[in-house]
């Protein structure tokens, strides 16, 4: 089982502590940027990097499959 802790510091100096159970299907993230349409923008770029490297990760996979498929 997996928690994040968030401390939180008020102004008067008084820390409170916050204990949350992180659920099966969730995940968390630290981004640092200056507005949340930063970061919807960062996390678009990255999702469709990831989409592009994965499609040639595939292709390349294929060609390799293909070239043993000839040699054969």
């Amino acid at each position: 089982m997996q928690y994040l802790i968030k401390h939180t510091t008020h102004t008067t100096g008084e820390t409170f502590t916050d204990v949350i159970k992180i659920r099966d299907n969730e995940t968390y993230q630290v981004v640092e940027a200056e507005s949340k349409e930063e970061v919807k923008e960062l996390y678009r770029q990255a999702k469709l990097r990831n989409g592009i490297n994965s499609l040639a990760n595939g292709m390349r996979n294929m060609r390799k499959a293909m070239q043993r498929k000839d040699s054969e």
